[in-house]
C-alpha cells in the first residue's frame, strides 16, 4: 500500500494536547473500567466534557475488548448494571473462533455488526506470520486501514451511534477484538459528535495501550517466537496516536465536519444527531 501523508504540525499539536489530559479530566483513567477478569479494556466513555462546557453522561455507552472470557463474576457486574446491548465489531471468523460469552438475560441483546476490511482479517493475523507473510506489519498499512474503515464501513458506525441515541438500547456496549482499533474508531467518531474535544478523543484513545498492557505481553512473546520484534509488532497490537491523527485527517480532507461525515457516509438523520446529544450529554 502507498504510504499515507500525515499532517505532521497537527499530529505534534494533537499529541501535545493529549499529554496535557490531566489537567481536562477530573478522574483518573481507572475510574472509566470496569472491574472484569476476562476484559481488561472495558470502559465507560462518560465525564468527557466537550468544548460548550457540558459532559458526557456516565454509565450510557461503554466500549471494550472482546467478551469471549468473562467470568462469572464479570457476568454478573454486566447484569448489575442492566446492559441492554452489546455490538460486537469484529469479523464472522473472530466472532466464531471466541463468541462473546454473555450472562443469559431476557433484557440484554447482541448484535453482530462485523468489520472486516477487504484482504485483512485480524483471526488470520498469527497464521499469516506462520508463514512468513509480515509485509502487512506497518504504520503505513495500518494508516490506510482506518482510512479503509472509515470509508467503507460508515453504515456500521452510523448504526452503533443511532442506537446509542435511543435510550431503549441503553446502556450499550461496542467491542472488536482488543478494543483500540474498531472500537477505538467507533468511540472517536461518537465522542466527536458529541462535541467532545479532540484531545480529550486522543486520551481516550491512548487508554487501550495501558489496559491492554498486561495481556499483551504474552503476544508480543508469541510474536518474537515467530521472529517478529516488537518495534515491528507494535503498529499491531499498539494504538499508535498516529493512526487516530491520520483517520481525523482523512475525515476532514474528504467529508468536511464529523456531522457531513455521519449524515452523507452514515446514513444518520440530523435529527437522530439531535437526540444523540440530548441523551447522551449533561
Amino acid at each position: 500500500m502507498p504510504p499515507y501523508s500525515i499532517d505532521k504540525v497537527q499530529f505534534r499539536r494533537v499529541f501535545c494536547l493529549a499529554c496535557q489530559m490531566t489537567e481536562n479530566t477530573d478522574t483518573f483513567p481507572g475510574d472509566r473500567r470496569l472491574p472484569l477478569t476476562g476484559a481488561t479494556n472495558f470502559r465507560d466513555l462518560g465525564w468527557y466534557p466537550t468544548a460548550e462546557f457540558r459532559r458526557v453522561k456516565k454509565g450510557l455507552v461503554y466500549r471494550s475488548d472482546h467478551l469471549s472470557r468473562l467470568t462469572a463474576e464479570d457476568q454478573q457486574i454486566l447484569e448489575s448494571l442492566r446492559f441492554k446491548l452489546v455490538c460486537d465489531l469484529r469479523t464472522v471468523r473472530e466472532q466464531q473462533k471466541a463468541p462473546d460469552l454473555l450472562p443469559v438475560s431476557d433484557t440484554m441483546r447482541l448484535l453482530s455488526l462485523p468489520i472486516e476490511a477487504q484482504g485483512f482479517d485480524p483471526s488470520t493475523a498469527i497464521d499469516r506470520l506462520r508463514k512468513g507473510d509480515d509485509r502487512w506489519l506497518s504504520m503505513d498499512f495500518f494508516i490506510e486501514l482506518y482510512r479503509r474503515y472509515l470509508d467503507d464501513f460508515g453504515p456500521v458506525w452510523g448504526k452503533v451511534i443511532s442506537l446509542a441515541a435511543s435510550s431503549a438500547n441503553l446502556p450499550l456496549v461496542f467491542h472488536c477484538t482488543g478494543g483500540k482499533d474498531r472500537t477505538g474508531i467507533c468511540a472517536a467518531l461518537l465522542l466527536k459528535v458529541l462535541g467532545v474535544q479532540e484531545a480529550n478523543i486522543f486520551f481516550d484513545y491512548d487508554q487501550s495501550n495501558i489496559c491492554n498492557a498486561e495481556r499483551l505481553q504474552s503476544i508480543y512473546a508469541e510474536f518474537a517466537a515467530l521472529g517478529v520484534g516488537p518495534e515491528k509488532a507494535a503498529p499491531y497490537l499498539q494504538a499508535p496516536t498516529e493512526l487516530l491523527v491520520a483517520m481525523f485527517d482523512h475525515l476532514k480532507k474528504n467529508y468536511g465536519t464529523i456531522e457531513d461525515y455521519l449524515t452523507k457516509k452514515a446514513g444518520l438523520q440530523e435529527t437522530t444527531i439531535i437526540a444523540l446529544r440530548e441523551g447522551l450529554l449533561q
